[in-house]
């Protein structure tokens, strides 16, 4: 090029008419300059827009993810926390109810020795009752006899007297004993009735015992039921959270290849541009068509809508699930809309545009993306069979595929829109709103 810029200005006149043409022609090369750095400008902007967008939807709904994981495992770690709690008040319940029932078998033993000291003495009262009576006898037959000698003289008084004192020894002897043995026996009975009191009072406790011991191990095993349920979730949750992380991992690459492809065409463009603008400075073309008319045709939109139900774009099915729902378990939200179809019903572009992608991507099964104007992509996941290749343009109706199995045994559609990296409500895309309602 420079070269045939130098050859052009050896061949231009000197004269004065000849060097106002090319002053003129030297201003417009420096404005057609210009004009390429405001185009350079204009066009990376969105790119750069884009690619400044640090906070993608699918990034933030990983982050809540975490952060339910984050919760349940807390839930999981005071859980655990509680079930050694537990655990140490089953072994405090278990250590006192030991402790207790040593203290029966104490008290039990207590009563069976003071049973046997009660035998014992009744055994030794009922020895005593005959000593006593006779006793009682001999003393009445000395007492008549010491009478009768006084009244025929055959004793003195001072014999009887003493023979009356020795009868009274021994009856107040064999009465003291037997009050002792009858207070004794008395005192076993109160000791025996206390024992039993405390006796029937220890086996309440007991049994109280064994009631909390039996809830604090019906609360045990809940707890560990729990414990095991919380598990199997942390399981789930991480399970589902690195499945997420995977897909997102794929899908973010596949998106930032798709807009690194855009800016390089936009790059490519703008020096197609720059190198006609040089080349016009110096020959005005005799046309207004330029080389890249062809790359606008991705807002040139075919009239393709085929007549049908309301949603026959991007297929005709019923939305099982809108954009902003909650899913697993309310700890995120739908980042696209998934509608339920028949197998292989087709489903139809959305808006006119280049196919960007057309393979399949693990978590998403056979994928189509396309990319229109404004920055837009749609995405078109879970289908059967694909119906376009990558690097080619369709219009809008065109059919890209048709459905497969989305969600266990149901079949239908993924449609997802994004602008750069992060998702957006498809009601909020104008285009989306007019085809999804068309007659």
């Amino acid at each position: 090029m420079q070269f045939w810029f130098a050859r052009t200005a050896a061949a231009l006149p000197t004269s004065r008419p000849a060097r106002m043409k090319q002053a003129r022609g030297r201003a417009i090369y420096h404005f057609a300059l210009y004009a390429l750095v405001i185009t350079l400008v204009i066009l990376s902007h969105p790119v750069a827009a884009l690619a400044a967008d640090s906070t993608p939807q699918l990034n933030r709904a990983i982050d809540q993810q975490k952060s339910e994981l984050n919760e349940t495992r807390a839930k999981q770690g005071q859980l655990r926390q509680a079930l050694r709690a537990t655990q140490q008040k089953l072994d405090e319940t278990e250590h006192a109810q030991n402790a207790l029932e040593d203290q029966i078998s104490a008290i039990e033993e207590k009563i069976d020795q003071l049973e046997t000291q009660k035998d014992a003495l009744s055994m030794q009262i009922a020895q005593l009752r005959p000593q006593i009576a006779s006793n009682l006898r001999l003393a009445y037959a000395l007492g008549d006899q010491a009478t009768l000698g006084t009244l025929l003289a055959h004793t003195d008084a001072l014999t009887t007297e003493r023979n009356l004192h020795y009868i009274k020894a021994l009856l107040s002897e064999a009465l003291s004993k037997m009050a002792q043995l009858k207070q004794a026996e008395k005192d076993q009975i109160t000791n025996q009735q206390t024992l039993k009191t405390s006796h029937n009072a220890l086996i309440a406790a007991h049994e109280a015992l064994a009631s909390t011991l039996q809830q604090r191990k019906v609360q045990q095993t809940a707890q560990n039921q729990l414990l095991t349920a919380i598990s199997t979730q942390v399981d789930q949750q991480s399970q589902h959270l690195g499945a997420l992380l995977a897909q997102k991992k794929e899908l973010d690459m596949q998106i930032a290849r798709i807009n690194a492809a855009a800016a390089e065409a936009a790059r490519a463009r703008a020096e197609r541009r720059a190198e006609m603008a040089r080349h016009e400075a110096a020959n005005p073309p005799r046309s207004g068509k330029t080389p890249d008319d062809e790359d606008q045709t991705d807002g040139k939109a075919a009239s393709a809508v085929e007549p049908g139900s309301p949603g026959a774009i991007p297929v005709r099915g019923k939305i099982i699930r809108a954009y902003g729902a909650p899913i697993a378990d309310g700890d995120m939200r739908a980042q696209g809309i998934l509608f339920s179809a028949p197998q292989n019903t087709p489903f139809r572009a959305v808006a006119a545009g280049k196919v960007v992608f057309a393979d399949t991507m693990k978590g998403w099964g056979n994928l189509v993306i396309i990319r229109h104007t404004n920055g837009y992509l749609t995405l078109y996941a879970h289908a059967s069979e694909l119906r376009v290749h990558t690097g080619m343009r369709v219009s809008q109706g065109t059919e890209l595929g048709l459905c497969g199995q989305i969600e266990g045994r149901n079949s239908g559609l993924y449609f997802e829109v994004r602008r750069g990296n992060d998702t957006i409500n498809p009601s909020r895309w104008s285009v989306y709103r007019n085809v999804s309602t068309h007659p």
